[in-house]
């Protein structure tokens, strides 16, 4: 059992640190430039994949602390 929750935390961890590696950056440097010339649908395009990935990051987060409170049970 400990081993098996030791290896399930090992995959989110992997994946937590993947989503929180996609999300793109919130810096105002040089976006400024070229934001102007976005239109409507793509500025809706980013936000329903920065939204789905923030919800994949929230969902993570929340496994990877119950896994680690299981294993410390375990223990």
């Amino acid at each position: 059992m400990h081993t098996f929750l030791v290896v399930l935390l090992v995959i989110v961890s992997v994946l937590l640190i993947i989503s929180v590696m996609l999300q793109p950056s919130k810096t105002d440097g040089f976006n400024l430039v070229s934001s102007g010339a976005e239109t409507f649908l793509s500025k809706n395009k980013t936000k329903t994949k920065e939204s789905m990935l923030a919800k994949a990051t929230v969902v993570l987060a929340v496994l990877f602390i119950i896994l680690t409170s299981l294993i410390s049970i375990v223990k």
